[in-house]
């Protein structure tokens, strides 16, 4: 068989394949309602007087029993398909979509639980923008846009949630087959983050030989953290043991991105929370108020002067007295942000500089100004999505040569590793790898050259540099690799993939 005809059999699988799934989706659609017409027809018979005796309650609970026995399943697994029929009705067009096959089940569990407790005229305003991802994004990335519009919407509402979600926090058991058992915690976002840091820093503590994988050595850490150590005994047969009663504890360092408009209080845009997504302004700035914090601002400039850094920007000099002198003002003088030069710690891209300031104090911010609204980015993002999906086309690289807008490499673009801070930077705009519908945290995956670096040729090849380096997790970083998928980045820092057969995806940086 020809290549040609090879490529259209396997054309054909995915359209099967496609089709399947929505009839599958379509399916599970039918199934809850009609054990919700079941559950109805039980708990209304006889509810006219036939039987004074009559329990509604107890008759919808043995209408839900009959049908798990029927089908072998569950009484909880039945009850949620039960409670799921019943909100549906709040959301017609997401019932809609259900019924034809065009989003899953899992979907659809994933929508009630983000817009549980939003009111219903900010669920009507947002529900054609939640059906719309949920035909595009893959379930958790799903769960954090939904997260975003209804902050974006309705950024008062968050105050009126986070009593509920705190009441909702809790540690559960379940048994496992083979003798096994399963530990969840139900957190806040800081505190789960927090959690993962701690673990992380466990994990950090035993040497490279240890023989452990990574999940193993996770689970170790998060008994050890329970037992009260500070080290993990590592079992490389080097007799490190672990730092049972110490008293000193490792920092926890979590990584946040938002406007500093929305750290001094004077807007209410969301920020995000490095591996768990959009978290709404008073919890991110609690967290400031309660910690010390470094931020990272960017600035946007038309070019970059290897030879006379200095020279591309504005008031360097008194940017930089202030920078180690007076850094509080930084933060609470607008008229003084200027870009530092490179002594100051900074990444560069196509005429945007990165600057990493001092350590501040906790507490440097404005209490929230009321008066200031936010501004809803899902919109804007979707209408790029939605030109490109439309005409794939148009999909062309901001920087097909790797060197991003650059006549000459920046400080650090000819090395193969980028600096700490450049990294921080790929991490926290991706949020997560960048492979479409992957949901593996930055912090997990490798960065990855866009254009290849030539080792050889450095001046040649794909610079390091923020517009050339995305996150890919092993796996999707292997495909890369073997030349199963390429990637380019196109305006506004969106990510094009596509494949072998010619299939398009597109992914939208975690913050911008």
């Amino acid at each position: 068989m020809s290549d040609t005809g090879v490529l259209e059999v396997e054309q054909s699988m995915l359209g099967d394949l496609v089709d399947i799934s929505r009839a599958a989706n379509a399916a599970d659609a039918r199934k809850l309602a009609l054990t919700k017409v079941f559950f109805e027809s039980r708990t209304t018979f006889r509810a006219a007087g036939l039987d004074a005796r009559f329990d509604t309650d107890m008759a919808g609970r043995s209408a839900i029993a009959e049908i798990a026995l029927t089908l072998s399943t569950t009484y909880h697994a039945v009850s949620e398909w039960v409670r799921i029929s019943f909100t549906l009705e709040r959301f017609p067009y997401v019932a809609d979509a259900f019924e034809a096959g065009l989003i899953p089940l899992a979907k659809v569990r994933t929508i009630l639980t983000h817009t549980a407790g939003a009111p219903a005229e900010v669920t009507r305003l947002i529900e054609g923008r939640i059906v719309s991802a949920a035909q595009r994004l893959a379930t958790r990335a799903l769960g954090e846009e939904i997260d975003r519009l209804l902050l974006e919407t309705d950024p008062d509402a968050t105050e009126r949630s986070k009593d509920r979600g705190h009441a909702a926090r809790r540690v559960c058991t379940r048994r496992r087959a083979h003798g096994m058992a399963e530990v969840s915690a139900t957190l806040s976002a800081a505190e789960a983050a927090e959690v993962t840091a701690l673990i992380n820093e466990m994990v950090g503590t035993v040497c490279a030989q240890d023989p452990r994988d990574p999940q193993q050595l996770r689970v170790d850490a998060y008994l050890a953290i329970l037992r009260g150590c500070t080290t993990l005994a590592c079992e490389c047969g080097c007799g490190r043991a672990d730092g049972t009663g110490n008293d000193v504890r490792p920092d926890i360092r979590l990584q946040l991105m938002c406007s500093l408009d929305t750290l001094l209080g004077l807007g209410k845009n969301p920020g995000y929370l490095a591996g768990y997504g959009a978290i709404d302004p008073q919890t991110l700035r609690d967290l400031a108020q309660d910690a010390t914090w470094q931020a990272m601002i960017s600035w946007a400039k038309a070019h970059y002067n290897k030879h006379d850094p200095a020279a591309a920007f504005e008031t360097t000099a008194e940017f930089e007295r202030l920078l180690t002198e007076d850094p509080q003002h930084l933060v609470r003088r607008r008229d003084l942000w200027s870009p530092a030069a490179p002594s100051a710690g900074l990444a560069t891209t196509a005429g945007t500089v990165v600057i990493k300031t001092p350590p501040f104090d906790p507490g440097m911010v404005f209490p929230p100004d009321r008066r200031h609204q936010a501004t809803s980015r899902s919109t804007e993002l979707n209408t790029i999505l939605d030109r490109y999906h439309a005409n794939p086309s148009l999909a062309q690289p901001e920087f097909p040569d790797g060197h991003g807008g650059f006549t000459e490499p920046p400080p650090g673009a000819l090395t193969y590793h980028p600096s700490d801070l450049l990294a921080a930077v790929v991490r926290l705009r991706d949020g997560t790898c960048r492979h479409p519908g992957c949901a593996v945290p930055a912090a997990d995956c490798q960065l990855d050259h866009l254009v290849a670096y030539l080792k050889a040729h450095p001046e040649a090849g794909g610079w390091t540099i923020l517009a050339n380096l995305h996150c890919l997790c092993l796996g999707h970083h292997q495909l890369k690799t073997a030349k199963f998928w390429t990637y380019e980045l196109l305006r506004d820092g969106i990510i094009h993939a596509t494949n072998k057969l010619g299939h398009h995806g597109f992914t939208l940086p975690a913050h911008r």
